[in-house]
């Protein structure tokens, strides 16, 4: 597979604790560790992502009109939000 090379910053702590794993021969290169821990965060977020889907699915299915009240309260709640966050970005 080939590979995109990046430049991201860590903490230094953060660092130099994962280049000690590599030098105890722990991992086998930084790289390598950066990607498997993106790998698990996205991965993670993509489970997160399916189970609010099915809960969602579920919800809307079993009862429509909660279902419609919670969306508009969404949909009002993110509007405030996006008001406020243009507002504060001001």
């Amino acid at each position: 597979m080939s590979k995109e090379r990046v430049t991201i910053s860590l903490d230094p702590e953060l660092a130099a604790a994962i280049r000690k794993l590599q030098e105890a021969g722990q991992i086998d290169s930084v790289s390598a560790y950066v990607s498997e821990a993106v790998e698990g965060r996205l991965a993670r977020h993509e489970r997160a992502e399916r189970v609010i889907r099915n809960w969602a699915n579920d919800a809307e299915e079993h009862s429509p009109s909660q279902w419609a009240q919670a969306l508009s309260w969404a949909r009002t709640t993110a509007h405030k939000d996006e008001h406020t966050d243009t507002q504060g970005a001001a």
